[in-house]
């Protein structure tokens, strides 16, 4: 027997970021009305007609954009299903939401003729609330007045000091108990009401509305609330929408759905079907709940009120109930506690050790081991039904929800105890159910219980223990399309995905299930030729079995070093996983060249703690216009969540292919399901995907995402360095975004793609510069038009060998003014440097005079410039190497012409030899 539908609801009303509480007054039914415009704003914004839809765009749209917003039109007129691909930097979003609010604006117009009763609005989704607030933004550029309502969990809107170190259900307790009690500061029923009415079209993001709620003394989570109903556009992070209960809180019927940066959403969808429990929760949900019992004891008045409701629902109002629920939680750890002995753990050598079963076996565990089989407890004597220490069965457990779900009703408000544990316990609980009947309502229809059509075939059970001995169970969901046939089993009018990396467009119908009647790829709104080169390494190997190649490591750091004397301000260097990454670290440091690269530009590594991620970003920033490498991972917030535009990113060096680690369990159970999918015959009738197709479509998009970190708007430019061979293995090359492929290099000879790499920053710094940037490049182009560059690689000379070399291997005639014992005392200063393999190794850079001998020397810290000489200086080839490879340098020289002064100018001990004095080479221009 099912409980009633109310009860069942009623536990998922109390997750973790619930949206709709007694305390939200719903009562405007969703009136329908026109959406409002800003008339003046009209004025100024260029009117579009787009299949015969009035659309208002902040500005000239790009021809690209023109078509975006047209396939949105259209799709939204037929009630199709879209998949629109736009790389970043074309405007997507604002195009999206002009197009989509422009064709509202119709429609709702053409509803009050027709009178219509069914309000239609548009759920906007997109990845994160960081995400959110460029949509915030986005929108507050448009002429449209939408009502609004951005969603957000407790964890992220809570304003009370008190409450900031409490997240989850323990913070939804307290702030229901708070709320009831009329005891929170930022919460009136009738403020936060005529609040809602006011601010119906404020647009606000996560942040913004924090700092109102602070202003006018409001929750922002019951605002938002409060203005849900009226809303005629909802901004959420898309994870809400895809989890189990969102539809039992906001109803989305008659809705237009948007997912943008959808790339993420088939792994979102899994997610969000799946769940889990650890045995600490398990012990501590016992507890909360023997807490709760002597409270009921103690207390006549709470355990009065906890009889009404259970007398409401027809349900035994005794205590020994719940003492019986106590007894299935602890043998139910008891178990886990004995499962960890068993030699399917204890003979694996791993950090992580794991069960892999078939889901369905969940069931059997749950119905065996929450029964007190030897009566140890003495609560044998009642009937199975209403006793539940004979255990969980197939007949009780939806009683055994009920009493569970009307306590956690009653008591979160009334007991001074939380009990977040145990409502994770009934929660596991409810889970399970929900499988449970949809397996049942199989059997009644006599249809296969081993089919890969019935849900519990689409789980897989794992126990994992981890480092510290902890036990957790996971239902992994494998079947992203059962999230998205919760959703199409509602009245949508359309579901919109978009994002700039869903290529390859065939595999979403294969993995979601469903039809996209219009599928958009747009090109690029850059120049590719003048704005991106994309070099593919032809010889680097970073997979799994080359981890060990430390000659492919040096290569790739003394690349890295070099690259980075020519690629002005900030560098990305992506890896394709923390392991790699680190490995690289540790190689950079030992080779001292991590020294080297922090000489030229600040160096800094993406945290593994997100928490941690936004103040190395903050330093990046400060850094980023000098020079600064951010060392980063595939999947990352750098290579997905972050922008990274103009100075941030000039060039990305992408070192390994990011597909999923096949030793994973997850990733090996996902591969498994999507073979058995594609040789099931009772799926022959449908698109399915090989598993390796799959795999390789990982990679695909997690590099196509990072691709796109270097291209942020039409104005941007810069360089990708694909660090990999197999980046060329047609898999993988084939699911390029188009935009790439079309930049594509080969990179061969190391020189030659430095020479490139020089040649297309000189060309593009000027061809973006801004007119104040212009003007002081024709000045300083007015000051030095005599200057030709020319480039003379003077190392570290220890012997008269060396000079020899030098003189027959340069362009320019090199003379010794004296004897060479110089170069040897030279030496031995650079011998008496902390840096000696450094500044033994290092290059500098010469740019003499047009016509005349002379050389400029530029030393960052004092601006020097001196007249025929050079000094072979280890103390300052380092400053030298780095400001001379800039060709955007502006700063002016100062001259000196005697030695006296350049040793001084360049913090040489005044006290210098009369030997070490003579001890000059000249340079002279070769005839």
């Amino acid at each position: 027997m099912n409980p009633p539908i109310s009860m069942s609801q009623n536990i998922k009303s109390k997750s973790h970021h619930q949206l709709i509480d007694d305390e939200s007054d719903l009562t405007a039914k969703g009136r329908i009305s026109e959406i409002e415009l800003d008339n003046e704003l009209c004025k100024k914004q260029q009117a579009l007609s787009l299949a015969y839809t009035e659309i208002y765009f902040p500005h000239k749209p790009y021809d690209v954009q023109l078509k975006y917003m047209e396939s949105v039109v259209q799709t939204l007129d037929r009630k199709h299903n879209a998949l629109l691909e736009s790389p970043t930097g074309t405007g997507k979003t604002l195009s999206l939401l002009c197009a989509s609010l422009g064709w509202l604006t119709k429609h709702r117009k053409e509803q009050q003729k027709t009178n219509n009763p069914t309000k239609l609005r548009i759920i906007y989704a997109s990845r994160t609330h960081a995400q959110l607030k460029q949509v915030a933004q986005e929108l507050k550029k448009t002429v449209y007045k939408p009502n609004v309502s951005v969603l957000g969990s407790r964890d992220q809107y809570c304003l009370r000091g008190d409450f900031y170190n409490i997240k989850g259900n323990l913070l939804n307790q307290n702030c229901r108990k708070v709320v009831k009690a009329n005891q929170c500061q930022y919460f009136k029923k009738d403020v936060v009401m005529f609040m809602a009415l006011q601010y119906k079209t404020l647009i606000n993001s996560l942040e913004e509305a924090k700092q109102f709620g602070y202003k006018n003394k409001i929750c922002p989570y019951y605002f938002e609330r409060q203005r849900l109903d009226e809303a005629d556009i909802i901004l959420l992070p898309y994870n809400y929408l895809l989890e189990k209960d969102f539809q039992d809180y906001v109803n989305i019927d008659n809705s237009i759905l948007i997912f943008d940066e959808a790339h993420n959403v088939q792994s979102t969808a899994e997610e969000g079907s799946s769940f889990f429990i650890t045995q600490n929760i398990i012990i501590e949900a016992e507890k909360d709940l023997e807490k709760w019992i002597d409270e009921l004891e103690t207390v006549p008045i709470f355990y009065e009120q906890l009889k009404v409701k259970l007398n409401q629902a027809k349900l035994y109002n005794e205590l020994k109930e719940y003492r019986s629920i106590v007894i299935t939680i602890r043998t139910f750890s008891q178990y886990l506690e004995q499962l960890k002995q068993q030699p399917i753990f204890t003979l694996q050598d791993t950090n992580e050790k794991y069960q892999i079963l078939d889901a369905r076996q969940i069931q059997s565990l749950i119905f065996q081991y929450t029964s007190d089989e030897d009566n140890t407890f003495r609560l044998w004597n009642d009937s199975v039904l209403t006793n539940y220490a004979k255990g969980i069965t197939r007949n009780n457990i939806a009683r055994y929800l009920s009493h569970c779900m009307i306590l956690i009703d009653v008591m979160s408000e009334l007991s001074q105890f939380p009990a977040n544990h145990f409502e994770s316990w009934t929660k596991f609980i409810m889970n399970v159910y929900d499988l449970i009947r949809v397996e049942d309502e199989r059997e009644k229809q006599k249809q296969s219980l081993s089919s890969l059509q019935n849900q519990f075939n689409q789980y897989k059970l794992s126990f994992m223990i981890d480092v510290a001995n902890q036990i957790t169970i996971y239902m992994w969901c494998l079947e992203p399309s059962l999230a998205f046939q919760r959703i199409l089993s509602k009245n949508i009018h359309s579901v919109l995905l978009t994002s700039g990396t869903l290529s390859p467009m065939q595999s979403w119908t294969c993995e979601l299930r469903m039809n996209f009647q219009t599928q958009f790829q747009s090109p690029h709104i850059i120049n590719i030729q003048q704005s991106l080169i994309v070099f593919q390494h032809k010889q680097f190997d970073f997979s799994y079995q080359q981890r060990n190649n430390d000659e492919q490591f040096n290569r790739l750091g003394q690349n890295l070093l070099n690259f980075s004397y020519v690629i002005p301000n900030g560098i990305l260097v992506i890896f394709s996983s923390y392991s790699l990454m680190f490995k690289f670290r540790s190689k950079l440091t030992s080779s001292k060249l991590l020294f080297r690269l922090n000489e030229i530009k600040h160096c800094l590594w993406e945290p593994q703690q997100t928490g941690e991620m936004q103040n190395v970003f903050e330093l990046y920033k400060q850094h980023s216009k000098k020079g600064a490498i951010m060392f980063a991972v595939q999947r990352g917030k750098v290579a997905e969540g972050i922008d990274f535009s103009d100075e941030l990113c000039r060039a990305v060096f992408l070192v390994g292919v990011p597909y999923p680690p096949k030793q994973d369990h997850k990733v090996s159970q996902k591969m498994e399901y999507l073979e058995k999918i594609y040789n099931d015959p009772e799926f022959n009738d449908q698109d399915r995907l090989r598993s390796q197709e799959w795999y390789c479509q990982q990679a695909i998009r997690a590099t196509n995402q990072a691709l796109g970190r270097v291209i942020r708007h039409v104005n941007d430019y810069g360089i990708v360095f694909l660090c990999d061979k197999r980046f060329e293995y047609t898999d993988i090359k084939k699911g390029f975004s188009e935009w790439v492929k079309t930049a594509l290099k080969p990179w061969v000879n190391d020189d030659e793609v430095l020479k490139q790499t020089k040649a297309f920053y000189n060309r593009t710094d000027n061809n973006f510069q801004t007119p104040s940037q212009k003007i002081m490049t024709e000045e300083k182009s007015s000051q030095q038009s005599e200057v030709k560059k020319r480039n003379l690689k003077l190392f570290g000379l220890k012997c008269q060998k060396q000079l020899e070399k030098l003189k027959s291997d340069s362009q320019y005639d090199i003379e010794e003014q004296e004897k060479p014992q110089y170069l040897q005392i030279e030496s031995k200063q650079v011998c008496e440097t902390e840096e000696k393999q450094q500044f033994e190794q290092s290059e500098i850079n010469f740019t003499p005079s047009q016509g005349k001998n002379k050389i400029k020397i530029q030393i960052q810290s004092n601006k020097a410039q001196v007249d025929d000489q050079i000094v072979n200086s280890a103390l300052n080839q380092q400053k030298l190497n780095q400001i001379l490879n800039n060709d955007n340098n502006t700063d002016q020289f100062n001259y000196f012409t005697s030695q006296k002064d350049f040793f001084s100018s360049i913090k040489q001990p005044q006290q210098q030899s009369e030997s070490q004095r003579k001890g000059i080479i000249k340079i002279k221009q070769k005839k």
